[in-house]
């Protein structure tokens, strides 16, 4: 019986461990819609990826997917790097390929967990517009600052 006990609690502790980590993507989602948001606020109400680089912005470094996700999201989360708390923000615990940058200035492509869709339609008018997913557990941030989880 004793056995049955301890595996028992074992697995508690990893569905603990694992409800953890989705607790800290969530809030990782968070806290990446409010930085960019208050980015935003600062230009015009305008996200960094529809602000030119002339004014600061990363519109012409954007390079989007067919659908909408930008290959270069490391550089529109640097450009808004002063709100944020902490580069590791930008990567999913449960991200096992990925590494948290130590600075902003050392931050790219295997820093960032985080898929950022960039366009136009990432406006104020747009709010249910997804603006952040993370493909390891599949919740997403919306621009309106709305979480959807995966459950």
């Amino acid at each position: 019986m004793a056995v049955l006990f301890l595996v028992g609690c074992g697995q508690g502790r990893q569905d603990n461990k694992r409800e953890a980590m989705q607790i800290t993507c969530v809030n990782n989602l968070k806290q990446i819609g409010l930085s960019l948001k208050v980015w935003a606020g600062d230009h015009g109400d305008q996200m960094p990826f529809n602000v030119s680089t002339n004014a600061g912005g990363t519109l012409e470094l954007c390079d989007r997917d067919k659908v909408g996700f930008d290959h270069n999201s490391f550089l529109h989360f640097q450009v808004a790097s002063n709100e944020f708390y902490s580069p590791r923000v930008l990567i999913c615990p449960q991200d096992r390929s990925k590494t948290a940058a130590m600075a902003w200035g050392d931050i790219g492509i295997s820093n960032v967990t985080y898929l950022l869709r960039t366009g136009v339609k990432a406006t104020n008018a747009n709010s249910r517009e997804i603006l952040t997913v993370c493909p390891i557990d599949g919740n997403i941030i919306y621009y309106d600052g709305s979480v959807q989880e995966k459950k």
